[in-house]
């Protein structure tokens, strides 16, 4: 039993070593060595750029510049892959341009529209070019600039000083101030055009921004004056920096013109509107009636201030028949000489409902007899269609 103890203790060990020969761990591997980095390309030689020569643009102008230019500079053209150009504004990228290598183009012409074709909005631009070289380089990248795309005419108004111009003597002038505003673009000038009431270039004036307005003595190209009671026509153009230009519409309302006379005082026109072919200054277009209105306002208002003096009204026609003497014979018998005498008579029951004296008053009418231009200068003739006053002394004659 004894021997068989030892035989079994010497199995287990045996055993044991066994088993330690087998569960003993195993060498650590060795570390492997990192991979080799890939070589980083260079940057292109030089620079890249993308630039503008103008400040900006406007594809609605008139006359200016309606598209905007770009240079554009590649660092090495012959390595481009490919290249875009983005135009930005505040509201994101509105246009691009691409294309690939080896052909470039060495400028760009925008007109304002977004890639779908629609008008970009207002505002201010940057150009940007990305370059992609490929392998050869790192991506270039440029920036203009910036630019502007404005769309809108310049703005404003046109103010008189006094608001009724009234050139009695040589001396007396009118102020024509422009007030004028633009939201993008800078003013650049200004053109100014006054046309008599026969819608007739009168006078023109222009200038430079910030020049803002003229003083003018009321006396035409011809160095003809300006006719008493009449409105005066204004147009104003206002051009920015774009050649963006905004129209600006006015009038200069001539007062009563006092001439002095020998035998006292002449007023050339009291420039009543009457409905066609009749006494009626009543009904007529609503601003014609507006005008008729303030018109005998006025005159009553300046007669009163002769209390010594007697007032004859004299009618004037133009005559359509000026070409052939029978007609305009006849034409001045029965239509003109009748139609001028009741113009003037309803000027005075005007005016006598406005509280001057009836027995102060003596109208008459004379047709076309004594026109101020030959009738058959239409451009002009609208100068014979008036109502003459005078103010004289003692009886009128």
């Amino acid at each position: 039993m004894r021997n068989m103890a030892y035989i079994s203790l010497a199995i287990l060990a045996t055993c044991f070593s066994m088993a330690c020969q087998t569960t003993k761990p195993a060498p650590k591997a060795e570390a492997q060595a990192p991979a080799p980095a890939a070589p980083v390309a260079p940057a292109a030689p030089g620079p890249s750029l993308i630039q503008t020569e103008a400040l900006g643009f406007s594809p609605a102008a008139e006359n200016g510049k309606t598209t905007i230019a770009f240079e554009l500079l590649f660092a090495d053209a012959d390595s481009v892959a490919s290249w875009k150009v983005s135009l930005t504004s505040d509201q994101g990228i509105q246009k691009g341009f691409s294309g690939r290598g080896p052909t470039l183009p060495s400028s760009l012409v925008w007109d304002g529209t977004t890639d779908s074709g629609t008008p970009a909005p207002e505002g201010t631009y940057t150009a940007t070019l990305s370059i992609d070289y490929g392998t050869s380089y790192t991506a270039g990248r440029a920036m203009s600039k910036p630019f502007i795309l404005d769309r809108k005419p310049p703005t404003g108004t046109v103010t008189l000083s006094p608001a009724l111009f009234a050139p009695d003597s040589p001396t007396d002038t009118v102020t024509l101030t422009i007030k004028a505003e633009s939201s993008l673009a800078k003013l650049d000038s200004w053109e100014m055009d006054i046309f008599d009431p026969g819608g007739n270039l009168f006078k023109s004036f222009s200038g430079k921004w910030p020049s803002d307005g003229i003083v003018w003595d009321g006396k035409g190209i011809n160095g003809d004056l300006v006719v008493s009671a009449e409105d005066y026509p204004v147009v104003v153009k206002l051009r920015d920096e774009f050649g963006n230009i905004g129209p600006i519409k006015s009038s200069i309302p001539i007062d009563l013109i006092i001439i002095k006379e020998a035998n006292g005082y002449r007023i050339p026109n009291s420039r009543v509107y009457f409905k066609p072919f009749t006494a009626d200054y009543r009904d007529v277009a609503a601003e014609l009636s507006r005008q008729n209105t303030l018109r005998l306002d006025q005159l009553a208002e300046k007669l009163k201030k002769f209390p010594g003096y007697k007032i004859k009204i004299v009618g004037h026609a133009v005559m359509i028949h000026w070409d052939d003497a029978a007609l305009g014979k006849i034409e001045q018998e029965t239509v003109l000489i009748p139609l001028s005498k009741a113009r003037s008579a309803a000027i005075r029951q005007a005016l006598v409902e406005r509280g001057l004296d009836a027995a102060m008053i003596e109208t008459d009418g004379v047709g076309a007899a004594d026109p101020l231009v030959p009738d058959s200068d239409y451009a002009n003739r609208w100068q014979n269609r008036r109502t003459a006053i005078f103010l004289v002394k003692g009886e009128p004659q």
